[in-house]
């Protein structure tokens, strides 16, 4: 695996970077889990999420791959394996604030 230095960082991340888009949608706890075990096996450092990955299924508030990849992590104890690329813009919940890129929306989205 080639890997590249990420902007003026010290992080290297992988050149190919999993993407979680279907934790929660088409791929369950146990399959998501199985990926994130071939992706490191095989090099892959990176992961790209966003809090509202998943939101679109019914019963479903989004976040489920952000949490599937924190429960990874801690059961793997990977901390400090990966780089997370997380997300937070689109609608979350109602309100003015309840989407964007303002201060607000920003800081709700890290805390929930």
């Amino acid at each position: 695996m080639d890997y590249r230095k990420l902007g003026k960082t010290d992080l290297n991340v992988s050149c190919l970077c999993l993407g979680t888009m279907t934790m929660g949608w088409t791929s369950d706890k146990v399959e998501s889990f199985a990926v994130m075990d071939y992706a490191v096996d095989n090099g892959i450092n990176f992961f790209d999420t966003a809090d509202i990955y998943s939101q679109w299924v019914e019963g479903n508030d989004g976040g489920v791959a952000e949490s599937w990849i924190g429960e990874w992590i801690k059961s793997r104890q990977a901390r400090g394996k990966v780089i997370i690329a997380t997300k937070a813009r689109g609608r979350m919940w109602p309100g003015p604030d309840g989407e964007g890129l303002s201060r607000a929306h920003l800081l709700r989205a890290v805390e929930d």
